[in-house]
């Protein structure tokens, strides 16, 4: 018993092949179009390649050694600075001295 490659089954496996290819094809064009990180990336391709290398990072292992821990001393130094004056600035703001500026005399003290 030969199989006969041009009868109704094979026919009918060619037929929902191509459906399936057919649905996958446009299953791709549609997430393309609806995707919103492609639509992000065309508007800011360096953030996007800048997260990817962070959850790369942070997958490979990196989050847990020793430079990752130099890396955020220095940032929450380099941070804390500019977070103290503006709070400063702000307490400054809300006790009466309405435009005082850290590392500046009032007027009054200079007088003096």
């Amino acid at each position: 018993m030969a199989h006969d490659p041009t009868g109704p089954e094979h026919q009918q496996l060619i037929d929902e092949t191509r459906q399936l290819a057919d649905d996958a094809r446009h299953l791709y064009h549609s997430f393309q179009e609806d995707n919103p990180l492609a639509h992000y990336y065309e508007r800011n391709p360096y953030a996007v390649l800048a997260a990817a290398a962070g959850v790369g990072y942070i997958l490979g292992g990196g989050l847990l050694t020793p430079f990752t821990r130099r890396l955020l001393r220095v940032g929450l130094k380099t941070m804390a600075l500019p977070v103290a004056a503006s709070q400063l600035r702000e307490l400054a703001r809300t006790a009466g001295g309405d435009d005082i500026s850290i590392g500046q005399q009032s007027p009054s003290a200079s007088e003096h």
